[in-house]
């Protein structure tokens, strides 16, 4: 019993010091109470400001597709990554995009790509930019399934285009338009239009 009154009065006596001691520093120095407050709110507005940013970089993507002759239908999804790599010397952006039902597919991959402003596909550059519309991604085996923007049409004419505004881009996210015109191997054509993405950046 005394045993544990002594270290109980011993805690005390070294905690009250200590507080003591704090407020005497505070008191002396008030300037130290203004740099702790100011510390707090940066903390909170560190940790607030990573909070908004995680889900203001929620990807989205949303655009008109239709594959030969079925009905031109809207493809919405969360799902769309986008990446950063280096290739031949050169800063590369690949975009990624799948419907999760029924797994309709975007690939881009554009080369060179240094900011903001239009790329076109598969452009005039030392690598050319590509452009794939995947209608269902499970279906990898049929290449038919495949619909490419360097393949000609079914009369032999290569009209496969493509067109990608970057509005805004950092390390974090990009953000823009795209069309994108393709033919799969049997010259199907397959159109993607009016698509807008805000992606976040692997």
């Amino acid at each position: 019993m005394g045993k544990y009154s002594f270290f109980s009065k011993s805690s005390v006596t070294i905690k009250s010091m200590t507080l003591s001691r704090l407020v005497n520093y505070f008191l002396k120095n008030p300037v130290n109470i203004l740099y702790t407050g100011l510390l707090v709110v940066v903390l909170l507005l560190t940790y607030e400001n990573s909070f908004s940013k995680k889900k203001q970089l929620t990807s989205h993507f949303s655009g008109k597709i239709e594959f030969g002759q079925t009905n031109a239908h809207q493809l919405i999804t969360s799902q769309a990554s986008a990446e950063f790599s280096m290739e031949g010397g050169q800063r590369v952006l690949t975009l990624k995009i799948t419907e999760p039902k029924n797994f309709e597919s975007v690939f881009i991959k554009l080369f060179d790509v240094n900011g903001t402003g239009t790329y076109f596909i598969p452009g005039d550059g030392k690598n050319s930019n590509i452009g794939n519309l995947i209608k269902n991604l499970n279906n990898y085996n049929d290449k038919n399934n495949f619909y490419v923007a360097s393949l000609p049409n079914a009369d032999g004419v290569f009209n496969g285009v493509g067109r990608i505004n970057i509005t805004n881009i950092s390390d974090e996210f990009v953000e823009g338009d795209l069309i994108l015109v393709t033919n799969n191997p049997q010259g199907v054509q397959a159109v993607l239009e009016s698509a807008k993405f805000s992606i976040s950046i692997n």
